[in-house]
């Protein structure tokens, strides 16, 4: 879609990237002087005029800090969702520019991830985000986080288990979002848990997860100061079987707060040691 175009009151702007489920625009509200996101919606993805519309007033209705608003869905030769426009740059650009992040950092920003699943998951109809990825969360300008391209995830919520396709994105999606067990495509909670498992991963490592069973390297092999305590939550995230994984947000969540004291454990120390020992070893050579 072209700049300049309308779509009601909305003027597009610029092309924002194009997802698993529609294209993003950036566009102008003419009316209250304010840039909002317009998504269009993959009619095939989502269904009937009727469902999506009762989808839209589904998302409407969700309040949380690292969710975009839902504004207006409206009707122009295709369905268009429009939310609020998000500042800020994403997980993936961050990493890239910036490098991987502290322990400290990794665990502020899972600990919000967190928070927002759980909200999801806990609705009284449960939502799967479904494509949790670097990608799909915004760092903004005062360092808290947002999901970004919700309003498709979310319009998820509502579709069949075990259909025989589903948009997902390489290293990060779950086994089962792939349909590689047999059993057809299909996601819940714990395939959120999984895709949280990796990114928190990239976090950490600035390194794209393998998409195949666990990881190419552990987490500590680019990190060695790493705790020993998050690698083990990253390993339970991205088991292969759902049922071998965490099995809801809050569990995570536990094990995050509990081991947040021990950080600087036994591999921090050893660590330590090893590279004191390398440096007497060097001197001893210059000798």
């Amino acid at each position: 879609m072209e700049a300049g175009k309308r779509l009601g009151k909305y003027r597009i702007i610029k092309s924002l990237g194009q997802g698993g489920e529609g294209s993003v625009y950036l566009a102008e509200d003419e009316s209250l002087c304010r840039r909002v996101a317009v998504k269009r919606l993959w009619e095939q993805e989502n269904g009937s005029g009727e469902r999506i519309r009762e989808e839209a007033a589904f998302l409407r209705d969700l309040r949380h800090p690292m969710l975009p608003v839902v504004y207006d869905l409206l009707y122009e030769g295709g369905w268009y969702l429009v939310m609020e426009y998000v500042e800020g740059i994403s997980l993936h650009n961050y990493i890239e520019k910036q490098g991987k992040v502290g322990e400290e950092q990794a665990r502020m920003w899972a600990a919000a991830l967190l928070d927002v699943l759980d909200y999801l998951h806990t609705r009284e109809t449960p939502v799967t985000y479904r494509d949790l990825k670097p990608d799909n969360i915004m760092v903004c300008q005062d360092g808290s986080l947002k999901l970004v391209d919700f309003g498709a995830a979310g319009l998820r919520s509502f579709g069949e288990e075990g259909g025989g396709r589903m948009a997902f994105s390489a290293g990060f999606a779950a086994p089962e979002q792939r349909g590689e067990d047999g059993q057809g495509v299909r996601a819940d909670e714990r395939s959120d848990l999984y895709a949280f498992g990796r990114t928190l991963y990239y976090m950490i490592t600035g390194v794209i997860p393998e998409n195949a069973p666990g990881m190419a390297l552990s987490a500590s092999c680019y990190n060695p100061l790493l705790s020993e305590e998050l690698e083990e939550i990253i390993r339970r995230c991205t088991k292969e079987k759902p049922e071998a994984r965490y099995q809801v947000a809050g569990e995570v969540m536990r094990d995050l707060r509990r081991t947040g004291a021990r950080r600087k454990g036994r591999r921090g120390r050893e660590f330590v040691r090893h590279v004191e020992k390398q440096i007497c070893l060097t001197d001893f050579y210059r000798l």
